[in-house]
């Protein structure tokens, strides 16, 4: 079989990608730039007619050559319901303004509440640290009441455990009431 017939590499070429074309010395060129098909050529406005748009400014509006233009109308009630670019610029500016503004003041307001000293509200937290090892949980949960009932047992120095017991209508709360319960023996 002989390579004549087909089309394809020569033994030592590698495959060309469609519309890339060998160049002399033996590299490629990049694709040439391709349009997608049935897109049709650009065409430059033949005259430009001035049209008062929403804002109340004049602004020119592009026509293109007779019978080449069948959205004419609709580009032209579309430039009329807008703004003049000027006006939607200068708008565009006083968001961007008024959004630069706004971050600024939360920035501040995050900064202010940093400084002040915590509330009682974070005081009421419970402390940091974890239980001793060996602590215990044991939940119940009571359908016909809608109740956890719980207990938390925690190891002592002395050998004997110290248990603590509550119940709540939901599983964590009662957690971090147990939890509460052993930290006030602690100070």
């Amino acid at each position: 079989m002989s390579n004549d017939g087909e089309k394809g590499p020569k033994p030592g070429e590698a495959a060309r990608r469609p519309g890339e074309t060998k160049q002399a010395g033996g590299g490629t060129s990049p694709p040439a730039p391709r349009r997608r098909p049935g897109e049709k050529p650009f065409i430059p406005f033949a005259r430009f007619e001035d049209v008062v748009v929403r804002c109340g400014h004049v602004e020119k509006f592009g026509l293109l050559p007779e019978g080449q233009d069948r959205f004419r109308e609709g580009r032209r009630k579309k430039a009329m319901g807008r703004d003049c670019k000027a006006c939607r610029e200068r708008k565009q500016r006083e968001e961007q303004e008024a959004a630069q503004a706004r971050r600024a003041e939360k920035e501040k307001r995050k900064m202010q509440d940093a400084e002040q000293t915590p509330g009682p509200e974070k005081a009421a937290r419970s402390q940091p640290g974890r239980l001793p090892d060996g602590s215990q949980f044991e939940v119940r949960y009571d359908a016909a009441k809608e109740r956890w009932s719980g207990s938390l047992t925690v190891p002592t120095p002395g050998g004997t455990p110290a248990t603590f017991t509550g119940s709540g209508s939901a599983l964590f709360p009662l957690l971090a009431n147990l939890d509460k319960q052993y930290r006030a023996t602690l100070t």
